[in-house]
């Protein structure tokens, strides 16, 4: 069960973390046109795939994403941070 409820964690925050950039991409156009660098849409597909159901939920795909994607994503958006 721990197993279960720690994937559908991550699942659960990659889906949030889709949405925030659908938000950005939304409500702040101009940021998001100028931070171009960030990889808006890559989020985006993942929550769409996580939220809709596109595919079963593939938990190496969603491992890749957490070990490399974040990461990436983390990098490219510190200098925006705080």
């Amino acid at each position: 069960m721990q197993t279960r409820m720690i994937q559908q964690a991550v699942i659960l925050n990659l889906i949030v973390i889709g949405e925030a950039a659908v938000q950005i991409e939304t409500e702040f156009p101009d940021f998001a046109q100028a931070n171009a660098s960030v990889p808006w849409k890559k989020p985006r597909g993942m929550r769409n795939r996580l939220t809709h159901g596109y595919f079963d939920t593939n938990l190496d795909i969603v491992w890749e994403t957490v070990k490399n994607a974040l990461p990436e994503l983390e990098r490219v958006l510190s200098p925006h941070s705080g």
